[in-house]
């Protein structure tokens, strides 16, 4: 299979630069990022060669994440249609939660997060399968 090497002659920036000299583009068919990337040229010149960073990825989580993550290992749901505009229920949840813990600010993470789940099970008669694991009510208390 035949691959091309073009990517080892020089940037995109140089390479269209080059034909622009050598006028095979014209300058109005030049790309609409070729003004801005010459005024503002990066930090270090993106060549094919040049080696990634070695940066450590840091991990993010909001406290809503843990609470999700919780809230679907706890209970099992139907499969949402992604084109919906409808909240689901995983976003439901979160939201009653988020509002019951405004509230009562000073109990425990562990005891509105049940609350709100005996909450959700009223309204929508689902029965959750609570879990006795105690990493769960490690997860909970790290946040």
């Amino acid at each position: 299979m035949a691959h091309s090497r073009t990517e080892r002659i020089g940037t995109i920036f140089s390479r269209v630069t080059a034909l622009w000299k050598s006028k095979a583009i014209k300058e109005e068919n030049l790309p609409l990022w070729y003004n801005i990337y010459k005024t503002f040229p990066p930090k270090y010149e993106p060549r094919f060669d040049r080696p990634a960073p070695q940066k450590s990825i840091r991990n993010i989580f909001y406290e809503e994440d843990i609470v999700r993550a919780k809230f679907q290992k706890d209970v099992t749901l139907p499969a949402i249609d992604l084109k919906s505009d409808k909240l689901s229920q995983t976003q439901l949840f979160y939201i009653i939660y988020a509002n019951v813990k405004r509230i009562s600010s000073k109990e425990k993470e562990e005891d509105i997060y049940i609350k709100v789940l005996e909450i959700y099970e009223r309204v929508f008669g689902t029965s959750a399968k609570r879990r006795q694991n105690k990493s769960s009510d490690d997860d909970m208390k790290k946040t």
